[in-house]
């Protein structure tokens, strides 16, 4: 192998190495915000819970539990999904 040879070679591991890493930080910025999203909707959710347990006749707080309830269930669907996309993804095959 030439000096050239191993200089292209260098500089595509240092090119993969480099998309690996702003692929790994765009993904755990992602799931990050994802997660985030979850929390939000569960403490709106256990507010809004307090509140209908607070006022079970209101038809108001009623509905804001019922939206609080779908925000919930909509971010924990989302971040399962995640989840499982990120167990089944397969890594790219390397070039040689």
């Amino acid at each position: 192998m030439t000096p050239e040879q191993r200089l292209d070679r260098l500089e595509r591991m240092a090119r993969l190495l480099y998309e690996a890493t702003v692929r790994d930080s765009r993904e755990s910025r992602k799931r990050r915000a994802q997660l985030e999203g979850y929390w939000t909707a569960l403490s709106e959710h256990d507010a809004a819970k307090l509140a209908a347990a607070e006022r079970p006749e209101d038809l108001e707080t009623s509905e804001t539990l019922r939206r609080a309830t779908e925000g919930l269930d909509r971010a924990r669907e989302e971040l399962k999904q995640a989840i499982e996309t990120g167990r089944t993804r397969q890594p790219k095959a390397t070039p040689n």
